[in-house]
């Protein structure tokens, strides 16, 4: 499997494990959906932004480069929480199927790597024939 995908697997669930980590602890701490939450995740969003100037290890680069999608991502559920009127166990309980959805991207890495074993073979075979008929 090609190394850039590998990498967005891994950023991909790290995003989705820092937005149910926040979504969670903020439903933990009694805080349901609403504006100043939204409000605090963005601010949380912007503030790690500034995390990408920092002159991290080339394995560190890349969640750097994308930690600050997790916060965005806990705010937007927060906005969709307001406008549905989610109390603190339901911010809770979203928290945890985003975290669900990070853990089963991560399970599914073999699956991923199977899949582009089949199709790089299935693909090599089908040149192969094609030069044969040319």
């Amino acid at each position: 499997m090609e190394t850039r995908f590998e990498r967005f697997v891994l950023v991909s669930s790290t995003v989705l494990l820092v937005a149910a980590a926040l979504s969670i602890a903020l439903g933990f701490l009694g805080f349901g959906a609403s504006l100043p939450v939204a409000g605090l995740l963005t601010l949380l969003a912007g503030a790690t932004v500034s995390l990408r100037r920092l002159d991290a290890s080339a394995s560190l680069a890349p969640y750097l480069d994308w930690l600050w999608v997790g916060p965005a991502v806990a705010a937007a559920a927060a906005v969709v929480g307001v406008l549905e009127g989610w109390t603190a166990g339901e911010l809770q309980a979203i928290g945890g199927l985003v975290g669900l959805l990070g853990v089963v991207n991560l399970f599914l890495r073999p699956v991923y790597r199977l899949l582009s074993y089949v199709l790089g073979t299935v693909a090599q075979v089908g040149r192969e024939i094609q030069e044969e008929r040319s």
